[in-house]
């Protein structure tokens, strides 16, 4: 596999320009009692590198530090102000155009990194305007529905991918979110821990399933990128 971490200088030079580089984007984000800070980071690396395995294409290194959004006020939350991110995001993208690479996807576990990361094309295309970027989330973009914020599905995918967790710890609760977008869950429902579901009733097998689907359609998305 082509690990961008692990090539030499020289190594990298012979890649091929055609091929895209993905990234993988987390966050450091509570996910309630019961998982570990890692979540975002650790599915968004899972399913780079299942791609990047299966399709050829560049694996870059992850990004940890995403778009602290809602759930910023919560213990264990480390990230990025919208503004910050997207200079970061389109600071990679700058990057590996300027070597070459200009099809570029950003694979995300944490849903908020998206908008930040689109928006952050806009500054590259000023410079490269044959730049190629997309940002997919693991589970909407791959045809999954219903996962919510450290719920039955995430949690279910969490310890299929051997996260960190404690079931015994484990709460369920349901967010009543207001009709406006939400500026803080923390001052919502400081109590939740960022929850919304019901993990409580997580199955591991169930996991696997999501898992390998969400593997399936990535990777049938980036053989299309490849192709174009």
């Amino acid at each position: 596999m082509k690990e961008w971490i692990h090539l030499t200088s020289d190594e990298i030079c012979q890649l091929d320009r055609g091929l895209p580089v993905i990234v993988p984007l987390g966050l450091i984000e509570s996910h309630g009692p019961h998982l570990a800070v890692s979540v975002d980071t650790d599915t968004a690396n899972y399913f780079a590198r299942k791609v990047c395995e299966e399709t050829g294409a560049i694996l870059a290194p992850v990004i940890n530090y995403g778009f602290a959004d809602e759930m910023a006020g919560y213990a264990g939350t480390l990230g990025l102000t919208a503004n910050t991110y997207m200079q970061v995001i389109a600071d990679v993208c700058l990057a590996l155009c300027q070597k070459g690479f200009f099809k570029v996807i950003l694979i995300t576990g944490h849903g908020a990194n998206k908008i930040p990361c689109e928006l952050s094309f806009c500054k590259v295309w000023e410079q490269y305007p044959s730049f190629k970027g997309v940002c997919w989330n693991w589970w909407s973009d791959c045809g999954i529905e219903g996962i919510h914020h450290a719920d039955k599905g995430e949690t279910e995918v969490a310890l299929a991918l051997g996260t960190v967790a404690h079931m015994d710890r484990v709460r369920d609760f349901t967010v009543k979110k207001p009709w406006y977008k939400v500026r803080s869950r923390f001052e919502l429902e400081a109590e939740s821990g960022g929850i919304n579901g019901k993990p409580s009733e997580a199955d591991v097998v169930n996991g696997r399933y999501i898992v390998e689907k969400a593997t399936s359609a990535l990777i049938k998305k980036v053989k299309a990128a490849i192709e174009d």
